[in-house]
């Protein structure tokens, strides 16, 4: 009888370890799909892939046997899978892409932007479910059964069950070509979840990440791909090297691919003019409906996205220690001084450093810029672009690359106002009338900044070649069907020149753009700038030595530079204006308990921050060149403090500064991150009175 009941009781806690899996694979299926009914359907119709996703889930959840507090780890490991399907439920809500193991990378910027897509209410209902959750694990912990010892036996099957259960999941992976089909066919990342299941596929983002060693990569077959290049020279004369600007648009798109949609006026009318008459074409990118910085990634470098692991941001991983060729390096072996400009965070995807490995000279972000002004969403107007690049451009004597990054039609679009906008729009999906007239009047603006833009450029007397392209399509649920030329990863791209630059379409990759646009004013610098520009982009093999290149510079042996990655971090230098203060007085007119002080200086925005004694004060921003402390200063100079060492202070390199006794400002982001800081001004160089005149001598 009692082996009876031990048996059962081995019955029912097999039977435990199989269904709780299968019902979170359902939960979270039906989560990834936004239907029950989609999800029941997905297990019905694809037995082998959903076994395949339990299996992965089981696996996890067995290492639960090898602890004392078996439940609470099982039930622990439950909670995550269940809190991943309802993050990638909550995220697919707001973007196309699904949630990816790289999502963690981006909490940070994740963060910064809730508040464009949550309430206050919504963000203190997940705070509350959970602390809830958190607070219910810890009751488990402490109330729910364990075992009181584990013997040797224990342990055994325990690792026979993980065992067993590996073994069943290598078996699947390397028999079933549908589980195999993952390894090399996730362009659509939204399919490849639905296709596949979402348990592989975050799985597969976890350990999937980089780019693989290609098989015969040695130095011989690096050199088998740049010896078939020709070292051709760049033709364009110094006299004739035009500024180059590229503008990533963001979420923009020709809405007229979409079919039916309607308006009285065309909201893109600069837009259609420059694909009249300039170099235009169709962009096919790595990404929809979010992932900005992986299309910025192929722009700048000339490198596939796809090369890299599952849903990979390289911003987040491998540019973060490796420079890498790109645009800005092979232009300023031509002398070109290289800027971007970008009316968001600077710390978004940490483009704040990542620039550095990219080669830029400076970095103008929305914390360097005066006179932003927001839409109904709380993004900034693209408008402040427009003097912003022109600001670049008159930076230098000589010639300019800029890369701006736009940010206002940004979603959600779903923004809840009673506004009536200028541009009515028909003929969209049932329920998405909102959202599509919202997104249109955004991209009219940004069709506007670019008309300000191009009669900016062509009042200035400096040959200049402009190049615009939609980084994706925008996260309107828009299904390929309802598109003219059936494609999601499809955008497009336009330019603009002033120097008669002939009109040559041709539609494009990416990664394709920057060589093709350089070939055209007849700049050749760069290997893999070389590469694009000299081989065919539909023969056998040009993808496979792309990414033979791309593994040799930034993971191999840098075969194709002698060995040696060429490509040093530029020392970027945020905002174009130098930040100084040059003097802090007293205002008149305040009681002594209630003093205020006005710091002059140049180059101030609303996130500039006066330091005083490496202390942060209060701080107000009064104009480009005001500042106004609003608390005392309390400040006694030491007995043995001597000019000599003030001097020294002042020829201190800016990384190295002693705000000792000094004045600094300080450019933070919203989160508080000190992006540049100004020289010092010692206390004594200002208008302040000295409390004890003979402490300084």
């Amino acid at each position: 009888m009692l082996d009876k009941n031990k048996s059962i009781g081995i019955i029912k806690h097999i039977a435990f370890y199989i269904i709780v899996p299968v019902i979170l694979g359902l939960v979270i299926e039906s989560l990834n799909r936004k239907s029950l009914t989609a999800g029941v359907e997905y297990m019905a119709g694809s037995p082998l892939l959903f076994c395949f996703n339990t299996l992965i889930m089981l696996l996890t959840l067995s290492f639960a046997l090898f602890f004392k507090r078996e439940i609470f780890v099982f039930v622990s490991v439950s909670a995550v899978w269940l809190l991943f399907g309802i993050a990638n439920f909550i995220i697919l809500h707001f973007r196309v892409t699904p949630f990816s193991a790289v999502d963690f990378t981006l909490i940070k910027s994740a963060i910064s932007v809730s508040g464009h897509y949550f309430s206050m209410l919504n963000i203190a209902m997940v705070v509350v479910a959970l602390c809830l959750m958190v607070f219910c694990l810890a009751c488990l912990y402490r109330k729910a059964p364990y075992h009181k010892h584990r013997n040797g036996k224990n342990i055994i099957v325990s690792f026979i069950s993980v065992a067993v259960i590996t073994i069943a999941i290598m078996f699947i992976k390397s028999s079933s070509s549908s589980v195999q089909a993952l390894s090399t066919n996730y362009t659509n990342i939204s399919e490849a979840y639905e296709n596949y299941g979402f348990v592989y596929c975050f799985a597969n983002s976890l350990l999937d990440t980089g780019i693989a060693k290609p098989d015969n990569y040695s130095e011989e077959a690096v050199q088998s791909v740049t010896r078939r290049l020709e070292d051709k020279e760049s033709i364009v004369k110094d006299s004739e090297k035009p500024n180059i600007i590229f503008i990533q648009l963001e979420s923009f798109f020709d809405v007229d691919y979409v079919k039916g949609l309607k308006y009285k006026k065309d909201p893109l009318p600069v837009f259609h003019s420059l694909q009249e008459n300039y170099t235009s074409g169709m962009l096919t990118v790595p990404t929809v409906g979010a992932g900005t910085v992986n299309t910025e990634f192929e722009v700048l470098t000339g490198i596939r996205q796809h090369d890299f692991g599952v849903c990979e941001y390289p911003y987040k991983t491998i540019l973060k220690s490796v420079t890498s060729e790109s645009i800005c390096y092979d232009l300023a072996k031509l002398g070109y001084k290289s800027h971007s400009v970008h009316n968001n965070d600077a710390t978004f995807y940490g483009r704040n450093i990542v620039f550095s490995s990219l080669g830029f000279d400076t970095f103008t972000s929305m914390e360097y810029m005066n006179g932003i002004t927001e839409n109904d969403n709380g993004w900034a107007n693209d408008d402040i672009l427009v003097d912003e690049i022109i600001k670049t451009l008159n930076s230098t004597k000589g010639v300019d690359f800029t890369f701006g990054i736009t940010v206002q039609s940004h979603g959600k679009y779903d923004v809840a106002t009673d506004k009536k906008y200028p541009l009515e729009v028909s003929g969209t999906p049932e329920g998405m009338e909102g959202q599509y007239t919202y997104y249109v009047n955004q991209i009219a603006e940004v069709d506007q900044m670019i008309g300000k833009l191009i009669d900016q450029l062509s009042k200035r007397d400096e040959k200049t070649l402009l190049v615009l392209y939609g980084d994706h399509l925008p996260s309107l649920e828009i299904s390929a069907d309802e598109l003219e030329n059936r494609d999601l990863y499809q955008t497009q791209y336009v330019t603009w020149n002033n120097y008669g630059l002939g009109k040559e379409d041709k539609d494009l990759a990416s990664y394709q753009l920057y060589p093709y646009i350089l070939d055209l004013a007849g700049i050749h610098e760069g290997l893999i700038t070389k590469y694009h520009q000299q081989s065919g982009w539909q023969e056998a093999g040009y993808t496979e030595g792309l990414t033979m290149l791309a593994y040799d510079l930034l993971y191999g042996e840098n075969y194709a530079y002698n060995g040696i990655n060429p490509f040093n971090n530029s020392k970027l230098k945020m905002g174009i204006d130098e930040i100084s203060v040059t003097d802090v007085e007293e205002i008149p007119g305040m009681a002594d308990d209630e003093k205020a002080y006005l710091v002059t200086g140049t180059g101030f925005t609303p996130y500039a921050q006066v330091y005083f004694d490496g202390s942060i004060m209060d701080t107000e921003w009064v104009d480009s060149s005001h500042l106004k402390i609003t608390e005392n200063l309390d400040f006694e100079p030491e007995e043995d403090a001597d000019a000599e060492d003030g001097e020294k202070q002042e020829e201190t390199e800016e990384d190295d500064i002693d705000e000792t006794g000094s004045f600094t400002i300080k450019i933070l982001d919203d989160d508080g991150v000190i992006l540049s800081t100004s020289k010092p001004l010692l206390y004594k160089k200002t208008s302040l009175p000295v409390n004890d005149m003979q402490a300084w001598n």
